[in-house]
């Protein structure tokens, strides 16, 4: 699983962050962390998984790259974050056919990418 940053939680910030990491940690074979609140969900899912196969980045173009180092033939990947992530740049890395990114993907507009 791929997990971003969850954006404008306030007080619950890093509560809810942990939640999902205590969710993760005992569901997932890897977790790749994107964003500086998603490191709650690391630490969290670690106390349940060998963290050894827990990954963080502080943005989606670093994780992108390690995303695609790790999936295999078969492999299912759930990639979730706010929108302020830009969590699709991980999925278009992965995609079977990313020539088709702007009919699959979503923001792909022009003023979108150039933010």
């Amino acid at each position: 699983v791929v997990l971003g940053d969850m954006l404008e939680l306030g007080k619950y910030t890093v509560q809810a962050h942990q939640e999902i990491g205590n969710l993760a940690g005992g569901s997932v074979d890897i977790l790749v962390t994107v964003g500086l609140r998603a490191k709650f969900i690391a630490d969290a899912a670690a106390n349940q998984m060998d963290a050894k196969n827990i990954y963080s980045f502080v943005n989606s173009d670093l994780a992108k790259l390690k995303v695609q180092e790790l999936v295999g033939d078969g492999d299912l990947i759930l990639v979730k974050g706010s929108q302020g992530m830009r969590m699709e740049k991980v999925v278009e890395e992965i995609m079977a056919d990313p020539l088709h990114k702007n009919e699959l993907l979503v923001r792909q507009s022009k003023k979108w990418l150039n933010k």
